[in-house]
């Protein structure tokens, strides 16, 4: 059997700890997102808006761990994951619509229209007081099939740079990515529960083991702010170079040699 009161415990400090570290990433990635906006990017609106989500769930998840938590918090917390869920599903719209419908998301696609989706977006969920496990299915199934259309577009889309193609699927990766590992296996371990009439220890461990792989999707959807910005290729090999002792000892050599090429 296991000890729910010591699972309760172990959750509530993974869930403290995760909260320490996520809340200053999120807000600078809102922060930072802000700035895209000023450039006239209106794919970084659902960006925005996703992030946001992330950061009530946040909010929500810790205060549920302390002695304030009912009814009300439980369901704010499930209304702001469903939103989440439905920007990611209209990121990879958005990227699919970019690829194979260039010339209508030119002329159609602007800040006020991706605001007036985003407040939409906000309402539908309002609606509705539960999400079933099956709309989830159906979600990460457009997603894919978003990622799929995408992938195969890209190969026809003369217009498109290579670069650009690199952030248009990292960022549909990202969401299918966080879709498969984060969301996924809670769903998928919650249908089976249904049809179980006892419930295994290894099953309920597993069930627990979901909830924290969806409590760091807040962190995993940040990195999409990377595939927003034009220089995210830059951004990630500059990474790399301060990972890599070669790669620096490299640089540096490249240094020496110019400096001492412009003192001769």
């Amino acid at each position: 059997m296991i000890n729910l009161n010591k699972v309760d415990h172990a959750e509530a400090v993974f869930i403290w700890i995760l909260c320490i570290i996520e809340i200053p990433v999120v807000l600078l990635t809102l922060f930072a997102l802000c700035f895209l906006i000023k450039s006239h990017r209106a794919a970084s609106v659902y960006v925005i808006n996703l992030i946001l989500s992330d950061l009530l769930q946040i909010g929500f998840i810790f205060v549920l761990t302390t002695n304030l938590a009912n009814a009300a918090l439980w369901s704010a917390y499930k209304y702001c994951l469903i939103v989440g869920l439905f920007f990611m599903a209209c990121i990879a719209i958005e990227r699919y619509i970019l690829v194979s419908y260039p010339h209508w998301y030119r002329s159609h696609h602007s800040l006020k229209m991706s605001c007036f989706i985003s407040f939409i977006i906000w309402l539908v969920p309002l609606t509705f007081t539960n999400i079933k496990q099956q709309d989830i299915f159906t979600m990460f199934s457009q997603c894919l099939a978003c990622f799929i259309r995408t992938w195969r577009g890209l190969s026809h889309a003369i217009s498109i740079t290579a670069h650009k193609r690199k952030l248009i699927l990292g960022s549909l990766s990202l969401v299918l990515l966080n879709y498969t590992f984060l969301i996924l296996p809670l769903s998928i371990t919650s249908f089976c529960l249904v049809f179980l009439e006892h419930h295994p220890p290894f099953v309920l461990k597993f069930y627990l083991f979901c909830h924290c792989l969806l409590y760091l999707n807040p962190l995993a959807d940040c990195l999409l702010y990377l595939f927003m910005r034009s220089d995210a290729e830059n951004i990630m090999k500059s990474f790399y170079c301060c990972s890599s002792p070669e790669s620096f000892t490299a640089t540096t050599n490249t240094q020496t040699t110019a400096a001492l090429y412009s003192v001769r």
